[in-house]
Formats: C-alpha cells, sequence, structure tokens
C-alpha cells in the first residue's frame, strides 16, 4: 500500500478530542448502569470544585457550614469519605499550582515548622504501634487539619471576609445546636431524627442517631449530638462558639447594633439549650473558661444590666427546655457533683485511663505507642471490649502515643497558637478589630479546656477555629508603619 493511501485512512480516523470524549461518555454510562451512587458523588463533587476554583473565599465558607457534618460521609470500606476532603483536596490543587508560579515559604512560617515537627515526631511513633496503618491514618488527619488552617489564611484575606466567615460561624453553629434540639425533642415527643437516609452509604462505626444516654438510677437520659457523632464533641464545637459570640455580642450592645446583639441573644440562649441537652461536663467547663476570658478582658461588661438579662434568659431557656422535653434540669450539677466519685462506672473508666496513659508514656518515653494505638493497647492489657479506647485527654494521648517529642510538639504548637493570639493587640481606636481578637482568644481557651478531658483535637472545625483566630491577628495587628506613626 502506497504511503499516501496510509495517511488518507489515518486522516479518516477520529482525532484524540473526539476519542477521549467518546470514551468519557462511555465511562460515564458504564458507571451509571454499575455504580450509581459514586457517578452521584463524582457529579456533585466535579461541580463543587468549579465552583470553588472561581471563589476562593468560598472554600473558607464551605469549611465553615460544614464543620459539624460527621455523620454525612461515603464509606469505601478502607476509607471514609466526608464533604470537606473535597474542598481541602481543591484547596490544595490551587494552593500547589499557584506555588509552582511563585515558590516560597507560607504565611506565619513558625506555626508550620511546628506543624511540621508535630507530624514529624507522629511519623516516628511508628516502631511499637501494633498497627502501623492507623499511624499514617492520624498522620494524614494532620495534614488535613494542615490544609485547613492555610486553607482559612489563604483565603480570608480581609477584615470584610473575615466578619463574614465569622457572621457565617455564628449561623451554622446555631443550626447545628438547634437540630440537637430537635433530635432531644424527637425523643419525648416519638417521631424519629435519625438519618436512615445516610444508613446505606455510612461508615458503620459512626452513629447516627441520638447520643450516647447517662445512667442515673431513674433511667437512661439521652444526650443530644447533632450532627456529631459524640455528645461531648458538639458540646466542645458549642462553647467555643458560644464564647466568641458572647464577645462579639457585648461589642456589638456597646457600639449601637441592637440588631445584631438581639439576633446573638436569641442565638446564645439556643446554643445554651443545646449545650445543656448534651450534659457533657467537659463542653461546661469550657464555656465557664472561655466566658472568664471574655469578661477578664471586658470587666466593665459585668456591671451592664443586660449581660444579666442575657443569664436570666438563658436559665430560663434551659429550665423551659427541660420541662418540655422531661430532661431533669439538675442532671448535670449532679454529674458535677459526683465527679470524684470513684463507685460511678463512667468516673472509675476515666481515672483508669488516665493513670493507663502516664504508664504507657513511663514504657515508651522516646516513640510512645504510636498515633491511634492507644485503644489497641488498652485492649490488650485492659479491656478487650474497648479496643477504640482513648485517653480523654488531648495532652496526654499526644505523649502516651508519641512519647516525649510528641507531646513536647503538641505543646510547642498550641502554645504558639494560643500566645500569638494573646499577645497581639488592636490599633487603640480598632474596637472591633479588639473585640474579634477576644473572641477568638475565647474560643480557643474554651476549646483546650474541653480537650484536657476529652480528645478531638483532629476534627476539622478546631482547625478551622485556628485558622480564623491566625487570621483575625494578622488583619487587625497594625503594620510597622503605622505603629511607628501613633
Amino acid at each position: 500500500m502506497a504511503a499516501d493511501q496510509v495517511w488518507r485512512r489515518v486522516a479518516a480516523v477520529p482525532r484524540w478530542p473526539e476519542l477521549t470524549l467518546a470514551a468519557a461518555v462511555l465511562a460515564v454510562v458504564l458507571l451509571a448502569a454499575l455504580a450509581p451512587m459514586p457517578l452521584l458523588v463524582l457529579v456533585i463533587g466535579t461541580a463543587v470544585v468549579s465552583v470553588l476554583v472561581r471563589r476562593p473565599f468560598l472554600l473558607t465558607a464551605a469549611l465553615v457550614v460544614l464543620m459539624g457534618s460527621v455523620k454525612v460521609n461515603y464509606y469505601f470500606g478502607f476509607f471514609t469519605l466526608f464533604p470537606e476532603y473535597i474542598v481541602l483536596a481543591t484547596a490544595i490543587g490551587l494552593g500547589f499550582f499557584v506555588w509552582l508560579g511563585q515558590p516560597r515559604w507560607p504565611v506565619e512560617r513558625e506555626l508550620a515548622l511546628l506543624f511540621g515537627a508535630w507530624i514529624l515526631a507522629g511519623l516516628l511513633s511508628a516502631p511499637f504501634a501494633m498497627s502501623v496503618s492507623k499511624v499514617l491514618a492520624r498522620v494524614m488527619l494532620m495534614g488535613m487539619a494542615l490544609a485547613t488552617l492555610f486553607t482559612v489564611l489563604y483565603t480570608v484575606d480581609t477584615r470584610r471576609r473575615l466578619w463574614r466567615a465569622v457572621a457565617l460561624w455564628e449561623v451554622v453553629v446555631t443550626l447545628y445546636a438547634a437540630f440537637g434540639i430537635v433530635q432531644m425533642v424527637g425523643i419525648a415527643t416519638g417521631f424519629d431524627t435519625t438519618l436512615h437516609a445516610l444508613e446505606g452509604i455510612s461508615n458503620p462505626d459512626i452513629y447516627l442517631g441520638v447520643g450516647a444516654p447517662v445512667r442515673r438510677r431513674i433511667g437512661d437520659v439521652f444526650r443530644a449530638n447533632s450532627m456529631f457523632n459524640d455528645p461531648n464533641i458538639l458540646a466542645g464545637f458549642i462553647a467555643a462558639a458560644m464564647v466568641a459570640m458572647l464577645a462579639l455580642r457585648l461589642h456589638h450592645a456597646e457600639t449601637g447594633r441592637r440588631g445584631r446583639a438581639r439576633a446573638e441573644l436569641i442565638a446564645l440562649c439556643i446554643l445554651v439549650v443545646g449545650l445543656f441537652l448534651t450534659q457533657s461536663r467537659s463542653g461546661a467547663l469550657a464555656l465557664f473558661a472561655g466566658a472568664a476570658v471574655v469578661f477578664a478582658h471586658r470587666r466593665r461588661s459585668l456591671a451592664r444590666p443586660g449581660v444579666w438579662v442575657a443569664v436570666a434568659a438563658a436559665i430560663v431557656a434551659i429550665g423551659g427546655a427541660a420541662v418540655l422535653i422531661g430532661v431533669d434540669p439538675t442532671l448535670l450539677l449532679t454529674r458535677f457533683a459526683g465527679i470524684g466519685d470513684t463507685t460511678d462506672g463512667s468516673n472509675r473508666q476515666h481515672l483508669e485511663v488516665f493513670i493507663y496513659g502516664l504508664q504507657l508514656l513511663a514504657r515508651f518515653p522516646l516513640t510512645g505507642v504510636g498515633l491511634g494505638n492507644f485503644g489497641l493497647y488498652y485492649g490488650s492489657e485492659r479491656d478487650a471490649w474497648f479496643a477504640n479506647m482513648m485517653s480523654h485527654s488531648a495532652p496526654l494521648s499526644a505523649f502516651a502515643e508519641s512519647g516525649l517529642p510528641g507531646g513536647i510538639a503538641f505543646v510547642a504548637l498550641w502554645g504558639w497558637i494560643v500566645s500569638r493570639v494573646a499577645r497581639a493587640r488592636a490599633a487603640p481606636a480598632d474596637a472591633a478589630g479588639e473585640a474579634l481578637r477576644v473572641a477568638m482568644l475565647a474560643s480557643l481557651v474554651a476549646l483546650l479546656v474541653a480537650n484536657l478531658f476529652y480528645d478531638y483535637l483532629m476534627r476539622t472545625f478546631v482547625w478551622v477555629i485556628v485558622g480564623l483566630a491566625i487570621a483575625t491577628v494578622r488583619l487587625i495587628t497594625p503594620s510597622r508603619e503605622e505603629r511607628s506613626a501613633m
């Protein structure tokens, strides 16, 4: 066959774009027939990514909205896909291409280095791990936390966007608390609020119903968990937002923004009811610690009648909700009163787990037992029924699971974060900036106090709050030129 005839036949074959399009259509048809749910996830994910690429601030907005969406997930068997992972994957891709165009250190270099040291210490905790895969999974969560933090820092780059993100946070946390209240109303009135539509696709280890019961002599009192899988995590989430909202409400009342202040007062009443229905002692302690930070910076607010009116409104809201739902309003006080009672099963277990964590640190001081491996050791050496047990203290988990290097890196990282916000000062005339700083500082303190008695610092919402806190400092701190002109 002549050469010119061969080229004519080649030219008659469809070009690569047409072949690629045909193959893509065929793949979509086959996927729709064989696996419609993954196809739906792919289509939704593609649409979301296209929007996020065009409007980067929506990356942070989406993370705020998805703060408590633990129950919304897709379980692949070896991996659980949460909605925020699509957002973070988009942010990582965008950040990588931007960095390729102009390689440079990220903002807040010290923070990045401390985070890197924490991740490295986590990797080095593998030698005595019963499950290295758990170590790697936890390291991946650390990477996701870092991506979350820097996504917020890079997309919340103006005061206007910061206020938008904070306002959205106030709305979102109020809705999550409201759903927690609806859960408890459902128990009292007989309708089911469990997300049955998700049961076929969700991780079976994530509880889709209302929270765990609190044992009392008169029976079991169930606890709200909203869209989380644990009432204590919901309580910490609410407490961190409540103290920030309290600081902002005081500022808005002082500056004459009465509509915003009233809306925040209503939201605070909803949040305090939601917090009460979790029956969480760690959440209550977090609220008190964060509120103490707010009033330490705003002592004059304690003399204002509006503050005490708000407290009275919150007490009335709690009492009314308790009566309507049928929850004993003294239950939380009873739990606090019995905190030293070692005959109580929960208290005894918490004490035993704490002591066991100290013993693990003494046995494995340099590497720990491996990130995520605390429960495996506890199950094999103490109680086989509790192979998923944790130390119920984030700092203790850091030391027990990754040894002295990991524990020290953990303390250094969080010490830097809190001191960065605590030491910052807005310009003297910048009352709004100072109110934001106090709000974020109180929120961080609330999170840390709650995690002294529990461990959920790797949750996405924690690092969104940290990102907003550091972004606040960056945006309110006067530049060197402005400071010299003061």
